[in-house]
């Protein structure tokens, strides 16, 4: 064999054992397959979101989803080791609590995905039309409240939606919603052809739950209810912004979903 030959076949054998390497590499990541082995970031994640001295980031697997159909999601929450956290903490009701919202603020959904293996995470999900996502994982570990992002991408013609204007007044599933805002708490009214309902059932240990979303950035504001009988939420900490609020209570066995917009001053 030549010298130039021989070069070549050098050659050849390297592409061989990088390709296979890149091969092993990408079993190795997959934050579901393997139950007990630490998970690196798959291909598709949120940046790093620093807590105290830890660094946290959403690792998730196939993020470009079919519209209009059922479609599985996995994740998975990553430490600086690249080690799936294992340790959630109950925080509303759930271990962990998924938002999906489109990044112009509508088809919002609150999902509750299984932990299907130590730290791995999986839901069923609809991307209703063409758009891109975003999907909040909202949990809690070591007594501290965090939310980690990642994108989704359903596939055709999308045109955005403007938001609408700001309102005090939102209507749903034939219920009317009322916002009130005083001192930095977000209180709702809830009424049914004229008359106030005041047996709203029990969601998420309380009697409504809220997110907000702002417009542009997408931040996503942590929204606590108020201890005692109201629908009401302490929004005092929220940045300057537009945003989407959305409102969910559970009355008659089913869940709704009001959603208004609103401006704070900066």
């Amino acid at each position: 064999m030549t010298a130039a030959g021989a070069r070549v076949a050098a050659f050849g054998v390297l592409l061989v054992a990088v390709f296979g390497l890149a091969a092993l590499a990408g079993r190795a990541i997959d934050p579901v397959a393997d139950p007990d082995a630490p998970a690196a970031a798959p291909a598709h994640g949120s940046a790093p979101e620093a807590h105290g001295d830890e660094r946290l980031r959403l690792a998730a697997g196939d993020t470009t989803l079919p519209p209009g159909r059922p479609a599985r999601l996995d994740f998975a929450v990553i430490d600086e080791r690249g080690a799936r956290v294992r340790e959630f903490e109950v925080e509303q009701g759930r271990r962990m609590h998924l938002i999906v919202v489109r990044r112009d603020l509508r088809r919002f959904q609150h999902l509750h995905p299984t932990e299907v293996a130590p730290g791995a995470w999986r839901t069923t999900i609809t991307l209703p039309d063409a758009g891109v996502y975003q999907a909040f994982a909202d949990f809690q570990t070591g007594g501290t409240r965090r939310t980690l992002g990642v994108d989704l991408f359903a596939a055709g013609d999308f045109e955005p939606l403007a938001l609408p204007a700001p309102s005090t007044a939102a209507v749903t599933d034939g219920y009317h919603v009322a916002l009130r805002e005083r001192d930095g708490e977000l209180r709702f009214a809830v009424s049914r052809d004229g008359e106030p309902v005041e047996d709203l059932q029990p969601y998420l240990g309380a009697r409504g739950h809220l997110v907000m979303l702002r417009a542009g950035d997408l931040a996503y504001e942590h929204v606590h209810p108020v201890e005692g009988g109201d629908l009401a939420f302490d929004a005092a900490g929220a940045a300057a912004g537009t945003y989407r609020l959305f409102l969910q209570f559970r009355h008659r066995d089913a869940l709704r979903t009001a959603a208004f917009t609103r401006e704070v001053a900066p």
